[in-house]
């Protein structure tokens, strides 16, 4: 139906990589609360490429836009072609969506250079720390908790994930049909794989798992071109005949292009972009330029080719997968492909090592998260407490990942409000606070600052698009 594809893309959206457990997995409280880096923890570069960098005086600009295109995109990408089947079957079609793939991705560039010009002016070095710093203290449980709730539902996308991508792989290599469960798969992997890998202390080792997905990407994206080009699945292709009839290619037209589901599409490319935890982090890392100036001018470079290349990889994606599939594009598009087609599962191997590499840092977060919400933070060190939230937690969200297999409306739920709060709400909600404290005190030194205060009225306008994208994420989520 079309309310479970829709909750299905924007729970895979949330799980397409770990960015926001990295958040919360370099941090630990201090005495005031806020959130502080914690050693040992480089989940995406190489330890050998950071101490380089560290000599240097900090991260080049070509290592930090590649860094953090990396960190944006991820196995998500794979449900946008969903997207724009969802209002239409046209070719036609992905005119509009470019275009709004390219203005959400501008947008979202623009606000992850917001936080880092926040946290620099208030000297703050996460996320949280900077919300702190521009509003009271005790509300910094805000994003935090937004953050740790977002781990949650998008730890039950990657096990339910697991599972079905072992089904199918099982399917493909003819094991038997208890094999072909993935309640069997998800009950596996949770002990003998996930298990001991959460268990670990330091996981700067499942760094691979970055380099993999970021690897399995590329791959599934020139495949995916492959395929669009040479028509193996076009009417009288190689593969044609080889997929379920729902699943063939089906382009129609003759019907107006937009309507009103053109807000799936909006919905998922509200939360595609959501690389923001990382941004304070990221801007100091930054090496300062070699006059002695601003980072900004710099940090804005990384953030445009950062988000560019990310938006470009994207959209690839987004159209190899539509022009070969159009309106019956599936919601990970890997599942339109054959089974027998090798290239394909490849792809598929590929994304699912990444994911399993992806779940024990986006649980990292997710543990230390509640552990901090609870106050239990300075309990986190003791053996028993770790290996008793680690179980815990991956009974409670594994063992509710064999009976949601829709990943649940609050996945769908949580991806629309939140994501769109932590992409476009808190940043803005941030610079204003701050704008108007640097107002007043230009004021009354005599000074005006016009740029600044229109920027500042701008942020009032992102707000709102914030609160329209959650909004209509919210009832698209809902809808039937």
């Amino acid at each position: 139906s079309s309310r479970h594809q829709i909750m299905f893309v924007m729970a895979l959206l949330m799980a397409s990589d770990p960015v926001v457990a990295f958040g919360l997995l370099s941090q630990k409280p201090n005495k005031l609360g806020v959130l502080q880096a914690r050693p040992n923890t480089q989940p995406v570069l190489a330890a050998s490429a950071a101490e380089e960098e560290s000599k240097r005086g900090g991260a080049s600009l070509s290592s930090s836009t590649i860094n953090l295109a990396k960190n944006i995109v991820g196995s998500g990408v794979l449900a946008l072609a969903a997207g724009v089947a969802a209002f239409s079957g046209s070719p036609v079609a992905l005119v509009p969506s470019m275009a709004l793939l390219l203005l959400l991705g501008g947008v979202s560039g623009y606000t992850f250079s917001l936080i880092a010009r926040v946290g620099a002016a208030v000297g703050a070095s996460t996320y949280r720390d900077t919300w702190a710093m521009v509003f009271p203290k005790n509300t910094a449980v805000i994003p935090a908790a937004t953050v740790t709730f977002m781990t949650l539902a998008a730890g039950l996308s990657y096990a339910i994930i697991i599972g079905d991508a072992s089904s199918s792989i099982a399917m493909l290599a003819g094991a038997p049909t208890r094999l072909q469960s993935p309640n069997v798969w998800i009950v596996f992997f949770s002990v003998f794989v996930l298990l001991p890998l959460c268990l670990l202390r330091d996981l700067s080792s499942l760094a691979f798992g970055s380099v993999l997905g970021t690897a399995g990407t590329l791959y599934t994206a020139l495949f995916m071109a492959l395929r669009c080009l040479d028509g193996s699945y076009a009417a009288g292709g190689k593969f044609h005949a080889s997929i379920a009839d729902s699943l063939q290619p089906l382009f129609i037209t003759g019907k107006p292009v937009l309507n009103m589901s053109i807000f799936v599409l909006v919905s998922m490319l509200a939360t595609a972009f959501l690389a923001h935890y990382n941004a304070p982090k990221m801007y100091e890392e930054l090496a300062p330029p070699k006059d002695g100036g601003s980072k900004l001018r710099n940090f804005n470079l990384v953030c445009a080719g950062g988000f560019g290349a990310a938006a470009l990889l994207c959209g690839a994606i987004m159209s190899a997968g539509y022009l070969t599939f159009g309106a019956a594009s599936q919601g990970l598009i890997l599942n339109n492909y054959a089974t027998s087609d090798s290239l394909a599962f490849l792809a598929r191997l590929g994304i699912g090592l990444s994911i399993i590499f992806s779940y024990p840092l986006n649980f990292a977060g997710l543990r230390d998260g509640l552990l901090s919400l609870f106050g239990w933070s300075k309990f986190a060190e003791r053996g028993s407490v770790h290996v008793a939230s680690t179980v815990l937690l991956i009974a409670l969200l594994n063992g509710s990942a064999l009976f949601l297999k829709d990943l649940g409306l609050i996945a769908a739920l949580g991806g629309a409000i939140l994501g769109s709060a932590l992409v476009y709400i808190y940043p803005a909600l941030m610079f204003i606070a701050n704008a108007r404290k640097q107002l007043l005190l230009k004021r009354a030194a005599g000074y005006k600052s016009s740029s600044l205060q229109n920027e500042m009225y701008a942020n009032y306008g992102l707000v709102g698009l914030g609160s329209f994208l959650a909004v209509v994420g919210a009832v698209m989520s809902l809808k039937g």
